[in-house]
């Protein structure tokens, strides 16, 4: 066996474990978002929330996680009904630099108010 043969193995097993180093950061991003979302849910004694999915854009650099509130029913109503939830999670490599509600609207932030030229 001559020099370059024994370390071809070693050269194509390192190759996929060097792209895989950068996939990294987008697991690990998903389970930092979905881990602030359940952090920060004020409710969570009264109202549970159940996280239902997530998206991240390239490396995770912004991650959404989705999921749903379980209110009480209300009389008349027998049922809970489900509210959507959503955040954003915004990263730099695996730093979250961001976060904020994006659904429902009691915990999503308020714009700023444009002040008058009066």
């Amino acid at each position: 066996m001559n020099h370059r043969t024994r370390h071809l193995p070693l050269v194509l097993l390192t190759i996929p474990l060097a792209l895989l180093a950068g996939c990294t950061s987008y697991y690990k991003n998903v389970e930092a978002c979905k881990d602030k979302v359940r952090a920060d849910y004020p409710d969570a004694a009264s109202a549970p929330l159940k996280i239902t999915g997530s998206g991240a854009s390239y490396h995770g650099s912004r991650v959404v996680v989705h999921g749903t509130i379980q209110n009480p029913p209300k009389p008349p109503a027998t049922k809970a009904v489900p509210v959507p939830a959503a955040a954003e999670c915004t990263f730099s490599e695996t730093s979250m630099t961001g976060f904020q509600w994006l659904v429902p609207a009691k915990l999503a932030p308020k714009p700023p108010v444009a002040a008058s030229d009066d």
